[in-house]
């Protein structure tokens, strides 16, 4: 069994070129990317609090106002609690807005307190969660490649070659279609 000299050259060009495809099919690169992603707020009011404990101070601070009366040529100064002080703080209604923590990588949870009647009221929250999303993909970085070319000057080409990251290597095996010339080519690719 006699074999030519091109059947050889096309069985060693698809050795090479099947053992690029395996090398390339190894050398792949898994890149990752992570993102923060805002999810949807969640939020909500509690209100009709009960107190698990309520204490009365020994010595309270009261507001306190100071009286003076004349009598005679006499001033006299009396001091007392100013009752009127007492009712407006009572019945005064305070807002409360704390920001509990905000975290570019959690989220960030509001509070927003209502106290009246020295009593907390109403509490609502708002916390707007943040997600993590790892996304991975695969990067080859050799790339193995098969072309074929016809040319004009009557030439038929094949041939391949492998891509590292961004630049290419090529062979080329052409032969003329009006004689029986052959050559071979080399070259270089880049990928943008």
């Amino acid at each position: 069994m006699n074999i030519s000299k091109t059947a050889w050259r096309l069985i060693g060009l698809a050795l090479v070129f099947w053992g690029g495809f395996l090398i390339g099919r190894k050398t792949i690169d898994t890149k990752e990317v992570i993102q923060y992603i805002k999810d949807d707020p969640v939020s909500g009011t509690v209100s009709g609090l009960i107190p698990i404990r309520e204490t009365v101070p020994e010595i309270p601070v009261l507001p306190l106002r100071l009286d003076t009366v004349f009598v005679d040529s006499i001033v006299y100064v009396a001091v007392r609690v100013d009752t009127a002080a007492i009712i407006n703080d009572y019945i005064a209604s305070r807002e409360y807005t704390p920001v509990l923590f905000d975290n570019p990588k959690v989220g960030k949870l509001s509070l927003s307190a209502t106290v009246q009647y020295n009593k907390l009221s109403e509490v609502s929250y708002e916390f707007e969660p943040i997600y993590k999303e790892v996304t991975k993909y695969k990067e080859k970085i050799l790339q193995p490649f098969v072309s074929g070319t016809l040319g004009t000057l009557g030439t038929i080409g094949v041939g391949g070659g492998v891509f590292y990251k961004k630049v290419g290597l090529e062979y080329q095996y052409q032969r003329s279609l009006r004689d029986d010339r052959a050559g071979h080519q080399f070259g270089v690719k880049l990928l943008f």
